[in-house]
């Protein structure tokens, strides 16, 4: 334990009294690998989807009462590869910081670690990022990670960076892009039938037209419409004999 704690990367991101980014640390870089390109000067209201700002809000206001709980002022953020579990503490205004604004520091750290030591990966032969199966869905609800029977998603849909997914239960999101949920769950249920869907055909009720375009009917409340473009129609046919 002593060990693992001493290797650990803890990341470190400063925000001024405007929630816009002021700093983070080689190790906060390392943790957010592309995400922590052009941070710096960004608002974090804007680095997240709508369905999703209602959380930070949470978190940044537990930041700043001295009487909140500590899981109130912890958030779990699911990346590719990887989930952070992310604390936020509000710090003292310095006068020589921030033109004396309030900063809050947002803590970050690894949840899990892969098996096998970084250290045991020659350096000159880098890990081939690999597309593995997803057994299942992380997506987030209150303040944890519930992991979601793929089975159970209805359709999932684009929401900026991150995806939505839809289920008979609900909507809850996920931290991870559609494009990489489509790498990496069960080609033979999942199909992309649009830039900003992917529809699970387990839960495909039926195919309409509408002016001209076609979409699926989904076996859910409210019998959902997920649509499906042009140039992926041809596609979906042969694939449903249709």
């Amino acid at each position: 334990m002593d060990y693992a704690l001493q290797n650990m990367d803890v990341g470190l991101v400063l925000l001024d009294g405007a929630r816009r980014v002021l700093a983070l640390n080689p190790a906060a870089v390392r943790l957010l690998g592309e995400r922590a390109a052009g941070l710096v000067g960004a608002s974090l209201h804007d680095l997240h989807p709508p369905s999703h700002r209602a959380k930070v809000e949470l978190l940044m206001a537990a930041a700043t009462d001295p009487a909140a709980p500590a899981s109130a002022c912890s958030m779990m953020v699911a990346l590719p590869g990887r989930v952070l579990v992310v604390k936020a503490t509000a710090l003292a205004p310095a006068p020589a910081m921030a033109g004396g604004s309030a900063v809050t520091a947002l803590i970050l750290m690894e949840a899990a670690r892969p098996a096998v030591a970084d250290a045991q990966i020659p350096a000159s032969q880098p890990p081939k990022p690999v597309a593995e199966p997803l057994v299942k869905l992380p997506v987030e609800k209150g303040q944890g990670i519930v992991l979601l029977d793929p089975a159970d998603a209805v359709y999932l849909q684009a929401d900026g960076h991150y995806t939505t997914v839809h289920t008979a239960d609900g909507a809850f999101f996920c931290g991870l892009p559609l494009s990489e949920l489509e790498a990496r769950l069960d080609a033979r249920s999942f199909v992309r039938t649009h830039r900003g869907y992917i529809v699970n055909l387990r839960h495909a009720r039926a195919v309409e037209r509408q002016d001209g375009r076609a979409a699926f009917v989904m076996a859910a409340p409210g019998a959902p419409r997920v649509p499906v473009s042009r140039n992926r129609a041809d596609a979906l046919k042969k694939r449903l004999a249709l």
